[in-house]
């Protein structure tokens, strides 16, 4: 019999890693927005999570014990029996109504309006993009000087025979939904008319042949194929319950019952109590979570999605 020689293997090379231009792009340019994400989000939240289990002490923060694990929430719980308190989410509360039932319908009329190139758009155009453009800072100080006794207003409000500061009393809080409408529109109506714009010639036009009217073709034809960034306006407004804090800051310091949720969180993260702010965080963030992903849930099922 033969005998069958066995030859070894050859020996297969190891791929060293090589360190090419294009991997080290990736790196550089993921660097960033990844680091980022981990200290500006992860970390943040993960901090606010733990501060919600300490409590002040001689002005440092210490653990709590065991058994009074969840003293903070229970704080925040007997909190809300509190008149102050219960004036704050009242007033928190408005910036729906404000945000999603009143500016977004008026920014969807007006963005319509601009959209459709009627006599007068170019004007509309500079005067609701003028709030996005100015700092929040600057338009509330011109706001507030307008609607002074000695304000640009002040004839007008004359008139009806209003002298008294406007940002004293019940008037107050009145003048800053007044503020937040008006500044809020030029934001909406930058986004909504970014979206009908997408709308292809050929839809439009193809209306326009076959003699349908304008306000039919707003609600047939505009709202459907805008729908993911009417959607996308109505998610922010409900939001503004919780982010909305610079506006009252600015106009009334959070006084005349215009304290928010937001104010109140930032106006308590200045001191050595940084519990409390953090409690209150948390819990409305896990209130609003399961709310506004079911409102945008539901939202989605109202129109299809359209592909054009």
């Amino acid at each position: 019999m033969e005998k069958v020689i066995e030859s070894n293997p050859p020996k297969r090379k190891r791929r060293r890693f090589k360190i090419k231009g294009t991997s080290i792009f990736i790196f550089v340019m993921l660097f960033y927005p990844v680091a980022h994400f981990l200290l500006m989000w992860f970390g943040v939240n993960i901090n606010s999570i733990l501060l919600t289990f300490q409590t002040p002490v001689k002005g440092k923060l210490v653990w709590v014990e065991f058994k009074e694990l969840f003293y903070n929430y229970e704080t925040l719980f007997l909190s809300f029996k509190t008149s102050t308190v219960q004036s704050m989410l009242k007033a928190s509360g408005v910036y729906f109504i404000i945000s999603c039932l009143i500016t977004l319908p008026i920014s969807l009329f007006f963005s319509y309006f601009i959209f459709k190139k009627i006599v007068g758009n170019s004007f509309f155009k500079v005067i609701f993009f003028l709030p996005s453009i100015l700092p929040l800072i600057i338009l509330t100080l011109v706001f507030s000087l307008s609607f002074s006794p000695n304000g640009l207003m002040a004839p007008i409000l004359q008139l009806f025979g209003q002298k008294a500061d406007l940002f004293i009393g019940d008037s107050a809080k009145w003048m800053v939904w007044f503020f937040c409408i008006w500044a809020g529109i030029g934001y909406d109506v930058i986004l909504l008319t970014s979206g009908m714009s997408r709308i292809p010639r050929d839809v439009l036009e193809s209306c326009k042949m076959d003699g349908v009217p304008p306000m039919k073709e707003f609600f047939k034809i505009i709202i459907p194929l805008t729908w993911p960034t009417i959607t996308t306006l109505f998610i922010f407004g409900m939001m503004s319950v919780f982010n909305v804090y610079l506006q009252p800051m600015f106009l009334t310091s959070g006084m005349y019952d215009t304290m928010t949720i937001g104010l109140k969180i930032y106006q308590d993260s200045g001191g050595s109590a940084l519990n409390t702010p953090a409690t209150l965080g948390l819990f409305c963030s896990l209130v609003a979570t399961p709310i506004i992903l079911t409102t945008r849930w539901g939202l989605n099922k109202i129109y299809g999605d359209v592909n054009y």
